[in-house]
């Protein structure tokens, strides 16, 4: 268990969850200043709420859980969304080319397609440790990873020729 008084902690959250919450956040298709935001508001809830933790896995899993619920309530929210009148389309500025195709790509997936990827490919998880965070069965994480595959390898297919 830790004390989340205790500044050692609050420098050992920093070093071990920000760079997990950035990529997760990324992940949702958040800007970078978003993603800082939501590793704040969870190092807060983390500190209001006395939190203890039966091991570093347990704490491992509620960052993840509550990061991911996090980006989704930030993207539901109305004034994330960016819309513009049809009549003021013509100035309205385009979104700048990337050359992040692969990362683009998977910002373009859905969420749930997005989460699985992110759990299994960047942060190593197996398929029954992904399942076990984001509440689905093993079968359902597998699936999912199957098909945002899928839908990768279309959209990529003139990336890398």
């Amino acid at each position: 268990m830790y004390d989340w008084n205790d500044e050692a902690d609050a420098e050992r959250f920093v070093r071990t969850y920000a760079d997990l919450i950035l990529r997760l956040c990324l992940s949702h298709g958040l800007s970078r200043a978003d993603a800082q935001d939501i590793c704040q508001e969870l190092f807060l809830k983390l500190l209001a709420a006395r939190r203890t933790f039966t091991s570093e896995e347990h704490e491992k899993a509620w960052v993840i859980r509550a990061a991911g619920n996090a980006c989704k309530n930030l993207l539901r929210a109305p004034h994330h969304s960016r819309r513009a009148l049809l009549e003021q389309a013509h100035t309205v500025a385009a979104p700048e080319a990337s050359d992040h195709a692969i990362l683009e790509a998977i910002r373009a997936l859905p969420h749930r397609y997005r989460d699985a990827v992110a759990l299994c490919c960047w942060e190593g998880y197996s398929a029954e440790e992904a399942a076990r965070l984001l509440g689905i069965s093993p079968a359902a994480v597998r699936k999912r990873l199957e098909r945002a595959r899928g839908m990768l390898k279309n959209d990529l297919k003139g990336a890398f020729i």
